[in-house]
C-alpha cells in the first residue's frame, strides 16, 4: 500500500498526469474543505497547470483493512504547509487503486 501512496506522491512531484492515471480508479473522487468535489479527469487535467514547487509529503498513518486501505498525511510546498489529506484505496480484482481523498486545511 505504501508503494502506491509513494507513486501518488511522485506523480504530484513531477506534475505527471500519466503516472497519476495508473494510481487513480476511474471512479475516483476528491473532497475539499469548501465542499468542492472533483473527479479523476479534473485532477489529471489540472496537474499540468500547477505551479512548479518543491513538494514534501509527510505520512502520519497508514492502515490496511482487508480490501480497503487508508493513508493520512500532510503536504508541504516550498517549505509551507499546504494541506492535510486522508486517502482511501481499494483492492478490486486483485489490484489496488486510489478511490478517494479528503483534503483538509
Amino acid at each position: 500500500m505504501l508503494m502506491l501512496d509513494e507513486m501518488w506522491n511522485a506523480a504530484y512531484h513531477h506534475r505527471d498526469p500519466g503516472r497519476m492515471a495508473g494510481v487513480l480508479a476511474d471512479d475516483w473522487m476528491a473532497f475539499f474543505p469548501d465542499g468542492t468535489v472533483i473527479f479523476k479527469h479534473d485532477l489529471l487535467e489540472g496537474m499540468t497547470r500547477n505551479e512548479p514547487a518543491t513538494l514534501v509529503f509527510e505520512r502520519h498513518a497508514s492502515r490496511v483493512y482487508g480490501d480497503a486501505a487508508v493513508t493520512r498525511g500532510t503536504l508541504y510546498a516550498n517549505g509551507e504547509r499546504v494541506q492535510s489529506f486522508y486517502r482511501v484505496y481499494a483492492r478490486r480484482n486483485g489490484s489496488w487503486q486510489a478511490v478517494s481523498v479528503q483534503v483538509v486545511p
